[in-house]
């Protein structure tokens, strides 16, 4: 009689292992060792999703930092990649959230010298509360729309009902070999929320499981080989969705002609509307809203006797600042943008050239050491990889992976468009960010230079 409820166990525990065994292409749970770690009740995490949460007293410090740091990364990778002809994207509020992870598990040196790139007047415990605070505050925001119950105040949220987000990646992938501390998964859980795998590289699926863990981001494979003997690699990435908070009617988007750089033409669709205006020495902007999540589009165009590039390695904290710091909500421009799309066919794109250039001499070289996050010897950072998204600019709104929300142009406009004094036509190649409506922090820094249906790395 006894045979059968232990033939029961048996077909139980059979049954607990198959369900825990995922496919072939996936990774499996036990493979996740983040997931083994969950955010401490004992210290003050910093994360926007806790009833009381409230901005680190450093906040304003290392919003200002990591602006500057984001800035000089993009001007150092425009600059390694500014021939290719193309428009370009980067998204370096994910990398700067990832190098404070990474602090924690280098040691004196690599960890100083990290911190030290993202921000002199920084500190590792205010880069970890800072971190948690901004990318656990962009997401929850971003994540309320009137369908849903607003989780922080416990009323309906108002605003478009279309499908909104920001996602910030943020992925460490560790060969089998990492004997990894406990203090580092920690830290992770309770400021960063990475996802970290550790499996062995030279297995056979383990390249299809990589490119399947971002097939939320890139449609195509984001690596196409994995070393085997290597130890840890860094993957970032960034995904958008969201509807404008002032919508564009049908008749404020016509066909007009982009000059590229090399003087060739283009036909492309023009959004017309009122926005914000913003003004340097070197260069004009406009400032357009998204709906539902915290950010807004900053379009600049610099001077007709200034080129792209020009501008764009001068394009410092203080210009930016400067930028910023010419509003005058009074002021309106009739702002004429270009609808466009970047997408890139390809592999993660590395950015350890850029990051060295940026501060970061000895990260990716065998003098950086890992001894906080294991106790495996000669463990080292073998590059830093940002999944390339699509993002689409358009009267719809902003648009990432996902359409960029369910709703059209609306068909006539109730209201007629404002005359106004200055007109911005961004009729030639122009620099944009999506930038954090509290922070300034970059989301995503790019560039509209030519038009095509695929861009390509």
């Amino acid at each position: 009689m006894k045979k059968i409820p232990a033939l029961i166990l048996c077909l139980s525990m059979l049954g607990a292992v198959l369900c825990a065994c995922s496919s072939p292409d996936e990774f499996s749970d036990s493979d996740n060792i983040s997931d083994d770690y969950t955010r401490s009740t004992s210290v003050d995490t910093y994360n926007y999703t806790d009833a009381d949460a409230s901005s680190p007293t450093t906040y304003s410090t290392y919003s200002s930092e990591i602006t500057d740091f984001s800035l000089k990364l993009f001007r150092n990778y425009y600059k390694l990649n500014a021939d290719n002809g193309n428009s370009s994207l980067l998204a370096p509020a994910s990398t700067a959230v990832q190098l404070g992870l990474l602090a924690n598990g280098a040691d004196e040196d690599t960890s100083d010298e990290i911190i030290f790139t993202l921000g002199s007047d920084l500190s590792l415990d205010a880069v970890n509360e800072c971190s948690s605070y901004f990318k656990s505050r962009i997401e929850a925001v971003s994540k309320i729309s009137s369908t849903e119950e607003n989780e922080l105040g416990g009323d309906d949220a108002e605003g478009s009902a279309s499908t909104s987000y920001v996602k910030l990646e943020n992925t460490l992938l560790l060969n089998d070999t990492a004997d990894v501390i406990t203090s580092f998964m920690q830290t992770n859980a309770n400021y960063y929320d990475a996802s970290i795998f550790r499996f062995v590289f030279s297995d056979e699926n383990s390249l299809t499981k990589v490119n399947n863990l971002f097939s939320d981001f890139s449609s195509s494979n984001i690596l196409s080989e994995l070393d085997g003997s290597g130890d840890i690699i860094s993957i970032t990435a960034a995904d958008i969705c969201d509807t404008w908070l002032t919508s564009y009617a049908e008749t404020d988007v016509e066909a007009g002609t982009f000059t590229t750089a090399e003087g060739d033409e283009k036909t492309v669709g023009y959004m017309t509307s009122n926005e914000s205006y913003l003004k340097t020495d070197n260069a004009q902007a406009v400032v357009k809203y998204a709906a539902s999540t915290p950010l807004k589009f900053v379009a600049i165009l610099p001077n007709e006797d200034i080129t792209l590039e020009e501008y764009i390695s001068d394009f410092t904290y203080l210009e930016f600042s400067n930028l910023l710091d010419s509003l005058d909500i009074t002021v309106k421009a009739t702002a004429v943008i270009p609808e466009f799309t970047i997408s890139y066919s390809g592999t993660a794109q590395s950015l350890s050239v850029a990051l060295e250039k940026s501060g970061l001499y000895t990260l990716f070289t065998d003098e950086a050491e890992f001894d906080s996050l294991t106790r495996t010897e000669d463990f080292g950072l073998d590059d830093m990889l940002e999944v390339k998204s699509t993002l689409t600019v358009n009267a719809a709104g902003i648009g990432g992976q996902s359409s960029n929300g369910d709703t059209a142009p609306i068909s006539e406009r109730t209201k007629e468009l404002d005359e106004t004094d200055v007109t911005v036509e961004f009729n030639r190649p122009f620099l944009f960010l999506i930038i954090d409506n509290e922070s300034n922090i970059p989301v995503y820094i790019g560039t509209v230079e030519n038009f095509y249906t695929t861009q390509l790395t």
